[in-house]
């Protein structure tokens, strides 16, 4: 390039547009630029480069409440840190959210609200199973082979059928499934007395007591203690076919008990402040 050209050149781009640096910070590896107009406004941050993170942040999600307590004490402090509890009961939910690096209470006190650990207790495999198969109908051996196969969850509080009486009306229901419905008496202890008779053999006559209500021990959470839930048994009678199924009374207030325990457990052994609802609701 000739001399003229090269100062051409030269006084071409000491007069066009360029980007100027608004913001530079060494330290933390930041900078910000301006650019012109036409041109992209790109952010370099070389966080990766530093030896560590400028601060904490991260989504962790645990197991058990006991961890969720430890990930608290290990991270949040009593003044930054809030702790949420969204609860369902109707609809058998419930979650925990801790917001480590939270707003503090003064104006000055903001926080980036990123650094999150939740917690969703499971429902044991109990609870699970009595819940999912409540108000749903069965046959006779249906609801008898159901009976059997969770008989170790059958309570004995008094004024309730034992377990070993559920599970021999269990196998009364097993042993009658070919017999056809005749009648039912209820009866003044409780319960129906139900006659069967066989269809090829009409002076065959069969009685059998069914249980009007059980109760049911299990733990509502994976680990935790168990709780007593009442159920009413109900039938119904077609063509000589008799149909099974329970209702579980007030399911919602056994959640909410055993909810509470884990609730009040994460109060006394955390200390932040502690919340019902959603630290993230739109």
């Amino acid at each position: 390039m000739d001399e003229e050209n090269k100062n051409i050149a030269e006084t071409i781009f000491e007069n066009a547009p360029q980007p100027i640096t608004v913001y530079e910070n060494d330290e933390i590896q930041f900078r910000k630029i301006a650019v012109p107009e036409g041109w992209k406004v790109q952010d370099f941050d070389n966080e990766a480069l530093l030896p560590r993170p400028r601060r904490k942040k991260a989504t962790v999600s645990l197991k058990d409440a006991d961890s969720f307590i430890k990930y608290i004490k290990r991270h949040g402090s009593l003044t930054a840190c809030t702790i949420w509890g969204n609860v369902d009961y109707l609809n058998s939910k419930a979650q925990f959210q801790a917001v480590i690096n939270d707003h503090g209470e003064k104006e000055d006190e903001q926080a980036w609200r990123d650094h999150i650990a939740r917690f969703t207790p499971q429902f044991s495999p109990e609870y699970q199973r009595w819940i999912g198969k409540n108000g749903t109908v069965m046959s006779q051996v249906e609801f008898a082979e159901f009976l059997d196969n969770n008989q170790t969850d059958i309570a004995s509080p008094e004024g309730y059928p034992s377990s070993a009486e559920i599970l021999n009306m269990a196998l009364n229901f097993e042993a009658k499934q070919d017999y056809r419905f005749k009648s039912s008496v209820r009866l003044q202890s409780g319960g129906v007395n139900m006659t069967f008779v066989q269809d090829d053999d009409a002076g065959t006559i069969e009685q059998m007591k069914v249980f009007d209500r059980f109760a049911i021990g299990i733990p509502v959470y994976f680990g935790c203690d168990a709780y007593q839930i009442n159920a009413r048994l109900r039938y119904r009678h077609r063509e000589g076919k008799v149909v099974f199924w329970y209702e579980l009374i007030r399911p919602d207030l056994v959640m909410k008990a055993a909810t509470d325990t884990i609730i009040e457990k994460i109060k006394s052994e955390c200390g932040q402040p502690f919340f019902f609802g959603n630290p993230f609701a739109s």
